[in-house]
């Protein structure tokens, strides 16, 4: 039986958490400024020195180039993978959350927000990682969440802070990417849950997600 991310429900509540993107502006918030309960995403091993408290992941190029690292490097970090369509990456501290069958939203006609999150992270819907993490931290309790290494710049979207995503396009369609991060950015607002992009040279708009200065946030030398 796979494991269940049941027992993270709350596990931070009415704490701030962190979430480590990947791109090319992470140098600029270094995660080790910040002493918070962190989710990383992707290729977030490949950031030297620092380890998130947790790690997600949806993309199975990634499982491909590096599941075997991920898996050894981060054995012990709680790692949340969507099943069943990555149920064969396993190993030591894997833990498994239901995603929607079909198309990635918005073209599975689901809502980005569902109701049931809360409780059991049910048929979890998504158009990129950073939905994911999102509904990860408001599962697990969080009152604030924070995000660095969100870039999003146009005809840019393969750079990364290690370089040059494999296999990644460079001119990739935001549009949906926003449209989730709205719609869960107002969802949360109304439970009393604060999101914010504090990721320095980012290109998300303020009124997709507001925009913070990262130094109101740095609590670690």
């Amino acid at each position: 039986m796979k494991n269940s991310i049941a027992d993270f429900k709350d596990i931070h509540k009415d704490e701030t958490m962190l979430i480590v993107g990947n791109g090319e502006n992470l140098k600029l918030t270094p995660p080790e400024w910040f002493d918070y309960p962190s989710i990383g995403v992707n290729e977030i091993h490949l950031y030297d020195g620092w380890k998130p408290t947790y790690y997600t992941c949806v993309d199975r190029n990634n499982k491909r180039d590096y599941g075997e690292k991920i898996a050894s490097d981060f054995a012990d970090i709680p790692k949340f993978i969507p099943s069943p369509r990555m149920d064969k990456w396993e190993g030591e501290n894997f833990y498994y959350f239901r995603v929607a069958s079909g198309p990635l939203w918005p073209n599975n006609r689901a809502r980005m927000w569902c109701e049931k999150d809360k409780i059991v992270l049910a048929d979890m819907v998504y158009s990129n990682i950073t939905h994911v993490a999102i509904k990860l931290a408001y599962f697990m309790g969080a009152s604030t969440i924070l995000i660095i290494g969100m870039q999003h710049r146009q005809h840019a979207m393969d750079r990364h802070f290690y370089g040059i995503g494999l296999g990644m396009s460079a001119d990739h369609d935001t549009k949906d990417w926003f449209r989730g991060y709205k719609e869960l950015c107002d969802e949360l607002k109304k439970r009393s849950v604060t999101l914010l992009n504090i990721s320095q040279d980012t290109y998300v708009p303020d009124s997709i997600i507001p925009t913070d200065d990262w130094e109101n946030w740095k609590n670690k030398e």
